[in-house]
C-alpha cells in the first residue's frame, strides 16, 4: 500500500503511481473508470504509457459524460485504439437528459490493473480525473496497491473492483450514444455562442483558440507544439501576408507564466491554413496542449499565452468572448473584450 500526493519536485503524480504499478505488475488487462476524459488526459496518458501499450494490454474504460464534461473527441480517440472499449455510467438516460444532467453523479476515478497470467493487480485510486491536471499537475492525492495473492486481492482491490464491475454491467456501450452525445453537446456549445451578448464595440483584449488534436511534430514520445490555424487567423497578431515565395508570416515573441521569453515562427501552409509553432508545452507548465484553448493577451510587442481545458476556459472566460468562429473541423476561435 502506498499513500501519495502530487509531488512534482519528487516526480510523483497520479500517472506515475500508474506507471510504477505497470512496471511492477506487467499487467495484461486494466479496467479505468473516471469521470470524464479529456483529450489533454489521452495524450498525457499515451505518452506515459507508450503506444505499444494499446497493442499489448486489453483495456476497458467506464467513462461518465455528466453535464457534457467529457470530451467526445478523446472518447473516440480512446475507442479507436487497439483492444479498447468504452462504456458510459448510466449513459442512455444521462445523452437524453437536458444539460446532460445525471440522476446519479458520477465521480470516478480509479485504475486497477491485472497480470492475468501471476494473477496479480494493481489499485490506484484518488481525486485525479483522466485530464492532464488530474493526472499531473494539479494538487491532487491517493493511494495505490499491489495484491500479488487472493488474500491481498480480497483486502484491497475486489471491494472496488466489484462494485466497478456491477457498474460496467450495466453501462451503456459508447458507440450506441456517442453520435447524440456529439451533436447535442456541440449544439450546446452553438447555442451559447449564438446567444452571447454583441460586445464586438469593445476593444479587444485578446484573442483565442481551441487547440484540438496537435501534430506529433516532434515525434511519438513528445508532445507536439504545432497547431493549425484559420486562414486570417494572422491578423490577430498584426501579421499581413507572407512576402514574396516564403511561408514565414512572422515571428511571435511569447510570454508565457512559467518558463523563459521564446520566439516562434508562424508560417502558411500548404493546406490553405496557417501554422502556429508554440513554445515547448513541457518546459513552460501546459504538459501537452491537445483539447485546451489556447489565449493570447497582447503585453506590447509581446503575447502572453496561456492553455487552459474547455471547462477552465468557459467558467473563467465564458463572460468575455465575442466574435466567435467555428472552422470547418468544428475548432472555435474568437475574441476576449
Amino acid at each position: 500500500m502506498n499513500g501519495f500526493a502530487h509531488d512534482h519536485t519528487g516526480g510523483i503524480t497520479t500517472l506515475s503511481e500508474i506507471l510504477r504499478l505497470r512496471e511492477e505488475l506487467s499487467p495484461d488487462r486494466v479496467f479505468g473508470c473516471y469521470a470524464y476524459a479529456t483529450q489533454s488526459g489521452f495524450r498525457t496518458f499515451e505518452l506515459g504509457v507508450g503506444e505499444d501499450f494499446w497493442d499489448s494490454t486489453t483495456s476497458r474504460w467506464l467513462f461518465g459524460i455528466d453535464y457534457g464534461r467529457s470530451d467526445p473527441r478523446a472518447l473516440e480517440a480512446i475507442a479507436d485504439r487497439a483492444n479498447a472499449e468504452i462504456r458510459i455510467f448510466d449513459g442512455q438516460y444521462v445523452v437524453d437528459s437536458e444539460g446532460f444532467a445525471p440522476r446519479r453523479d458520477y465521480h470516478a476515478k480509479s485504475m486497477i490493473l491485472e497480470n492475468s497470467t501471476q494473477h496479480s493487480h494493481g489499485l490506484v485510486l484518488g481525486s485525479g480525473n483522466f485530464s492532464y491536471n488530474g493526472l499531473w499537475r494539479s494538487v491532487e492525492a491517493g493511494a495505490s496497491f499491489i495484491a500479488l495473492n487472493q488474500a491481498q486481492m480480497n483486502a484491497y482491490v475486489q471491494p472496488v473492483a466489484s462494485v466497478f464491475e456491477d457498474h460496467w454491467n450495466g453501462a451503456t456501450p459508447l458507440d450506441t450514444i456517442l453520435p447524440s452525445y456529439q451533436s447535442r453537446r456541440a449544439e450546446l456549445v452553438s447555442n451559447k455562442d449564438e446567444n452571447r451578448p454583441d460586445e464586438t464595440h469593445a476593444p479587444s483584449k485578446g484573442f483565442w483558440i481551441e487547440a484540438g488534436y496537435v501534430t506529433k511534430n516532434r515525434g511519438d514520445h513528445r508532445p507536439g507544439n504545432q497547431i493549425f490555424a484559420p486562414n486570417g487567423f494572422r491578423d490577430f497578431f498584426g501579421f499581413g501576408a507572407a512576402i514574396g515565395n516564403s511561408t514565414l508570416i512572422g515571428q511571435i515573441n511569447f510570454l508565457t507564466e512559467i518558463g523563459p521569453k521564446v520566439v516562434k515562427n508562424y508560417r502558411e501552409n500548404d493546406n490553405t491554413m496557417e501554422k502556429l509553432t508554440l513554445p515547448m508545452p513541457e518546459d513552460h507548465g501546459f504538459g501537452v496542449y491537445d483539447g485546451k484553448v489556447l489565449i493570447f493577451e497582447p503585453q506590447g510587442s509581446e503575447f502572453l499565452l496561456r492553455a487552459v481545458e474547455a471547462e477552465e476556459f468557459d467558467l473563467v472566460y465564458g463572460h468575455r468572448l465575442a466574435n466567435v468562429q467555428t472552422m470547418g473541423g468544428g475548432r472555435r476561435f474568437g475574441e476576449l473584450v
